[in-house]
């Protein structure tokens, strides 16, 4: 190998960065460096500093001197993408509510209330609410109705037990309370919202509201967008189709003819310690499986196996040869 491209395999090898003394000594004692120099380490230090100087350089300068490691690359692929549009979203959502004045914030808590259908919700007058800035009513699919109080309060800072006591002590009889801010809570606000032997106060922090807003499309829309993938299961049917046409399965046994059946043939496979049990139509491949009916082993078998990514029909599924009592797969028949 040439010095950089032995310095990669070395590096990858490693997982860490590397003076590139220790890069050349161990190149050279893996056999992989190919060099008539007698300066083999100066020439590796200055082509791999000259390389780092180039954008798509495969290598970067580590932290102490004369170092280097492989640059890592930036995962580009959808779900990488999605995750950091997510993200992006909540803390854009974070710092707007945190923004917010306290009159829209309890305004906006109406809003979500609503969408996650509470009803009869009003926002109690401002500035002398006694503790409580919303009320309203949750209908438990007809069953039973709750009724709800919430105090909103829009804080930077977390959230003390004293706001927890002073909600508490304006409840209604029957009244459920709920905090919600987009900050945080104390750890006193969180014991006393749940000590024992008093009325239980829920919390509700800035990730939960976030969570809430996008989960109910208050502040934010849920869009999707349609993605091609290869399927690769049909890809795979097809292709493997193929060459069994031009080279036809080999006999399992020696001059051994394809056994004579008669369709639909009983055919069975086992699947993680479970035997399933289907009839196979014709020598095209049509399966039967309970109700339906596919048009290739291969898709009756997804059904079964669907922790696979990819399954072969044909040898997924087998029969009893009616001549000698033998378990065959069904590519048998196709001898």
């Amino acid at each position: 190998m040439q010095f950089k491209d032995a310095a990669y395999h070395i590096l990858q090898q490693a997982g860490e960065p590397l003076h590139y003394n220790e890069i050349t000594e161990r190149a050279l004692a893996a056999g992989i460096l190919t060099t008539t120099g007698q300066t083999p380490h100066a020439t590796m230090g200055a082509l791999l500093y000259t390389d780092t100087l180039k954008p798509n350089s495969r290598f970067r300068r580590g932290d102490q001197k004369g170092t280097f490691a492989l640059k890592t690359e930036k995962p580009d692929d959808i779900e990488t993408q999605i995750k950091a549009i997510d993200s992006q979203v909540r803390k854009t959502l974070r710092k707007r509510l945190l923004t917010m004045h306290p009159r829209q914030f309890e305004n906006l808590i109406q809003t979500l209330l609503d969408a996650m259908g509470l009803e009869e919700t009003s926002v109690t007058t401002y500035g002398n609410d006694g503790g409580i800035d919303l009320r309203g009513v949750l209908n438990a699919e007809n069953l039973s109705r709750i009724n709800i109080a919430v105090q909103a309060k829009r804080w930077k800072n977390n959230v003390g037990a004293k706001t927890v006591r002073e909600l508490r002590g304006s409840l209604k009889v029957h009244e459920q309370g709920i905090v919600i801010t987009p900050s945080g809570f104390t750890a006193k606000a969180q014991e006393e919202a749940a000590e024992s032997g008093k009325t239980h106060i829920s919390l509700i922090d800035g990730i939960q509201l976030v969570d809430l807003l996008i989960r109910y499309q208050v502040g934010a829309k849920l869009e999707s967008y349609p993605v091609p993938r290869l399927d690769e299961d049909f890809w795979s049917e097809i292709l493997e189709s193929e060459e069994n046409d031009a080279h036809p399965v080999k006999k399992p046994l020696p001059k051994a003819a394809a056994p004579k059946v008669t369709f639909p043939l009983p055919i069975y496979a086992i699947y993680k310690g479970q035997t399933y049990r289907a009839e196979l139509l014709n020598l095209e491949g049509q399966v039967r499986l309970g109700e339906h009916i596919f048009n290739t082993p291969s898709a009756a078998a997804k059904t079964i196996a669907t922790t696979w990514k990819q399954v072969n029909g044909w040898t997924f599924w087998r029969f009893d040869d009616p001549e000698t009592g033998q378990s065959r797969k069904i590519s048998d028949l196709r001898i």
